[in-house]
């Protein structure tokens, strides 16, 4: 219009002069503008401003590993769509406007891991700078079939795994899964799990989406991910056992189990359990899936040693519990009706009980499992338990992970956990050797055979702690208590050593018994030492150390003697043997 305007003035002008005009020089064109590049300067004179709806950080921005490697804003908004508003963009192809459609729709969660696009035309951009890894995630991986197809609910994108492009976009370590347990698993590859979790333990998107929603309880409690929670660097995560081969494109591949490319494929799956336990078989494979242990297998026995010694641990602490409370009654009255009383030569006079073997023993028993308690309680307590009584939702990794630096850490204290067991196993054989011994010189004492008179002696010693019998029940050398102790300590070594040895050479196991044998004795091996352990350091100790007649302890345990006084009132019967005897 403006060149049109210009022609008619000059028309006008022509015919209103009649003098020529001189010749004018031709006019030379005036180069065209180029449009302005646009910096990232430019683009976060804006949106670094909390009002334009997408504000980034540029310090965050800087220390991303785009800032760092000179990305601009440009090479990932520009082309696709999602650049500077007065920019030409690129024509998307049908395939990639279904993609970012799909993208746009896509919005759950919260948190780190949540999946909120706000730019999908950028997404498109991620494979100009990683095409193998975008191949691999938006072609075959299970997580990118939402981007594909039509779901049931969307799923992850990169920035669920990665972090926000703006922000930590950060790269994973290469890790390479080798036939040794020894290979350390990368730590940014052990983070890995949260944010698997975040959508694998996700109530409401696994609802949403139709995925097993125990997912992450059953990982979490796992031996696996138990080892991982307390810091085991050799642990395997969820990419150690789901992430393709990496010419199948690795993490950014991952298929679902039903694939014969999966890992965890059930007619291949062994050869993934053999990255780290070298042998294993197809029995051994089974043991690992993502159910509670005793549904592990499919198989009755599993259930029912869970049920019966959830049922064993209770009874047998409510009722010492019990046992210990109006014992520590009794004991109060006996110490405030005998206060005043001055010191007899019966608290002074003193007879051996134990010989230096028995103590021997026992102090090989006592290492052992203090040992055995230190290393394995962390392990044990380093699940997530939900729904806990008062207290919710509780997360002991970190403390246990705090207490097993002591030991060297998780790799650390599984050595001297070793140590513990070996100690027992020690003192076990010692004491068998000790027993054939005085056998063969026709010295052994049957005294510490369980009798019934020993169930009556209970029922009377409880009535008496009461103050609903008159008489307390006379004792020979061993109580009903002090017998439960050692046939307790015999169970306890039969379990905790043999399902011990089980895990401590699991594929040897696996090829001979099937997979629901090992599960019970994982089973076992776990309620057996939260009994064993919870009784000794309550009962036990209370019985050895606490009782207010012998506080602070009974020095038996180190110098084998007991006082006359004690044997009294401990051993009635034994003392009207032995009285003759004690000078």
């Amino acid at each position: 219009m403006r060149h049109l305007i210009l022609a008619v003035s000059l028309l006008l002008a022509s015919t209103a002069s009649a003098a020529p005009a001189p010749k004018a020089a031709p006019a030379k064109a005036a180069p065209a503008a180029e449009p302005k590049k646009l910096g990232n300067a430019d683009c976060l004179g804006c949106h670094a401003d909390e009002s334009t709806g997408r504000k980034v950080d540029d310090k965050v921005f800087a220390a991303s590993v785009h800032g760092q490697n000179s990305i601009s804003c440009t090479d990932c908004h520009d082309a696709y769509g999602e650049g500077p508003h007065d920019a030409q963009h690129a024509r998307l192809s049908a395939a990639d406007q279904a993609l970012v459609d799909r993208l746009a729709k896509a919005s759950w969660g919260e948190g780190e891991h949540a999946v909120k696009v706000t730019a999908p035309s950028a997404y498109l951009a991620c494979q100009n700078c990683h095409a193998e890894a975008a191949g691999a995630f938006f072609g075959t991986s299970i997580h990118a079939k939402w981007l594909r197809e039509d779901t049931r609910a969307p799923g992850p994108v990169c920035a669920s795994c990665h972090g926000s492009p703006h922000a930590v976009a950060r790269k994973l370590a290469d890790y390479t899964p080798a036939a040794s347990p020894r290979v350390p698993v990368p730590a940014d590859r052990r983070e890995m799990r949260k944010a698997c979790e975040a959508c694998h333990g996700n109530e409401e998107y696994t609802r949403a989406a139709g995925l097993n929603a125990e997912v992450k309880q059953t990982f979490q409690d796992s031996i696996h991910g138990r080892m991982v929670r307390v810091g085991n660097a050799v642990a395997p995560t969820c990419v150690s056992c789901h992430a393709t081969d990496k010419a199948a494109g690795g993490t950014h591949g991952i298929v679902g189990k039903a694939d014969p490319a999966s890992p965890v494929f059930a007619a291949t799956r062994k050869n993934t359990c053999a990255r780290c336990h070298q042998g294993a078989t197809d029995n051994f494979a089974t043991l690992v899936a993502h159910k509670s242990i005793q549904e592990t297998g499919g198989h009755i026995v599993p259930h029912v040693t869970h049920i019966a010694f959830s049922y064993l641990t209770t009874l047998t602490l409510l009722f010492f519990a019990f046992h210990v409370l109006i014992d520590f009654v009794y004991e109060l009255r006996q110490r405030l009706a005998a206060k005043g009383h001055g010191v007899t030569t019966d608290d002074i006079r003193s007879v051996i009980r134990f010989d230096i073997h028995q103590r021997a023993q026992h102090w090989f028993m006592l290492s052992g499992v203090i040992l055995l308690g230190l290393t394995g309680w962390p392990l044990r307590g380093a699940g997530v338990f939900t729904g806990a009584p008062l207290i919710g939702t509780l997360d002991a990794s970190g403390y246990s992970t705090a207490f097993m630096r002591l030991f060297g850490g998780a790799q650390g204290a599984a050595i001297w956990h070793r140590v513990g067991a070996v100690l027992i196993i020690i003192s076990s054989a010692y004491h068998l050797f000790y027993l054939t011994f005085l056998a063969a010189n026709k010295r052994l004492p049957l005294s510490m055979l369980p009798v019934p008179k020993d169930a009556m002696d209970m029922k009377d010693n409880i009535l008496f702690m009461l103050g609903l019998k008159k008489d307390r029940p006379r004792f020979d050398r061993y109580m009903y208590l002090e017998k439960f102790d050692y046939w307790a300590v015999f169970w306890g070594i039969v379990m905790m050593v043999g399902t011990g040895f089980v895990f401590w050479f699991p594929v040897f196991f696996a090829k001979y018994a099937p997979s629901w044998v090992i599960t019970a004795a994982q089973i076992i091996h776990g309620e057996e030492a939260t009994l064993a352990i919870t009784f000794l350091f309550v009962v036990h100790f209370y019985n050895v150390h606490l009782k207010p007649s012998i506080f602070p302890m009974n020095w038996a345990w180190l110098n084998g003697r007991i006082t006359v006084a004690n044997l009294k009132h401990e051993h009635p019967a034994e003392y009207e043997r032995l009285k003759d005897k004690i000078k």
